[in-house]
C-alpha cells in the first residue's frame, strides 16, 4: 500500500491538517507535503519513527498497511511496545522443491521488535517447510526476509525466491561468465537449481535477514 494512502488514513483518523501534522512532528511543512504529493517519495525511517512516537501509531501499520493503526493497549492496560512489528506470516516456503502458497489470508503473525532488524523492511514472514537448508535452517523454522534488497549485495546470501516451481529458500549465487544464478541448498543432499539471467519466471521476493525457532516444552 502506497504511504500516501496510509497517511490520508491516519489524517482523517486524527482530525488534523497537514500543516498541524507537520508542526506536532517538528518539520517543515514542504517536507511532510512531499508524502503526499511526489509520486514515489515516502517518509524516512526516522520519520516513520517519530509519526509512531508523536501519535502512538503501530509502526507495522504505518510500513505494511497490517494491523491495527494504533498502539493497543493489553487488557491489563499496560502500552504494548511502541515500535512492536505484528508480521502475517504471508505463506509457508520450501526448502526442498518449489511451493506456492503466498497469498494465502494470514493465520499466524509473529511479534518483534525492529532492534533485531539487520536491514530496514518492508519484512515478509515465512514458515519453512522441507530440510534442504539443514542443518542450520530447519523444518518448522520461521524466515523473517526484507523486500528492500535492490541496494544489497545478494550474492552468496540466502533469498526467498519465486522460481516456475514455486516459492523457494535457497542460497544465491551469481554465475556472471554464464550469465545466469544458482541456488544452492545447504543440505547437500537436494540438488542445485539453475536460473538463466533473462527468466522472466523467477523473482527475487527477498533476503534473509532472521531464522526463528519455536521450542515446544
Amino acid at each position: 500500500m502506497e504511504y500516501k494512502i496510509l497517511l490520508n488514513e491516519l489524517l482523517t483518523a486524527l482530525k488534523m491538517s497537514k500543516k498541524r501534522f507537520s508542526e506536532r512532528l517538528g518539520l517543515s511543512q514542504g517536507n511532510v507535503s512531499d508524502w503526499f504529493n511526489r509520486p514515489g517519495y515516502r517518509p524516512s525511517i526516522d520519520a516513520l519513527k517519530r509519526i509512531s512516537e508523536t501519535f502512538n501509531v503501530n509502526l507495522n501499520w504505518l510500513v505494511t498497511g497490517e494491523g491495527p493503526m494504533f498502539i493497543e493497549k493489553s487488557r491489563r492496560g499496560v502500552r504494548l511496545a511502541r515500535d512492536l512489528l505484528r508480521l502475517p506470516v504471508v505463506a509457508d516456503i520450501a526448502a526442498g522443491a518449489g511451493i506456492e502458497a503466498f497469498d494465502i489470508e494470514p493465520e499466524e503473525y509473529l511479534a518483534l521488535h525492529p532492534s533485531i532488524m539487520p536491514a530496514p523492511g518492508p519484512y515478509f514472514a515465512f514458515r519453512v517447510q522441507g530440510e534442504s537448508m539443514t542443518p542450520h535452517i530447519q523444518n518448522g523454522d520461521y524466515a523473517i526476509v526484507t523486500t528492500s534488497w535492490q541496494e544489497m549485495d545478494i550474492n552468496d546470501q540466502i533469498c526467498a525466491v519465486r522460481t516456475h516451481e514455486g516459492l523457494t529458500l535457497k542460497r544465491y549465487i551469481i554465475d556472471s561468465s554464464r550469465r545466469m544464478a544458482v541456488l544452492y541448498p545447504l543440505n547437500p543432499v537436494y540438488p542445485t537449481i539453475r536460473i538463466e539471467e533473462d527468466d522472466p519466471d523467477y523473482v527475487i521476493v527477498g533476503v534473509l535477514l532472521l531464522i526463528i525457532r519455536k521450542y515446544l516444552r
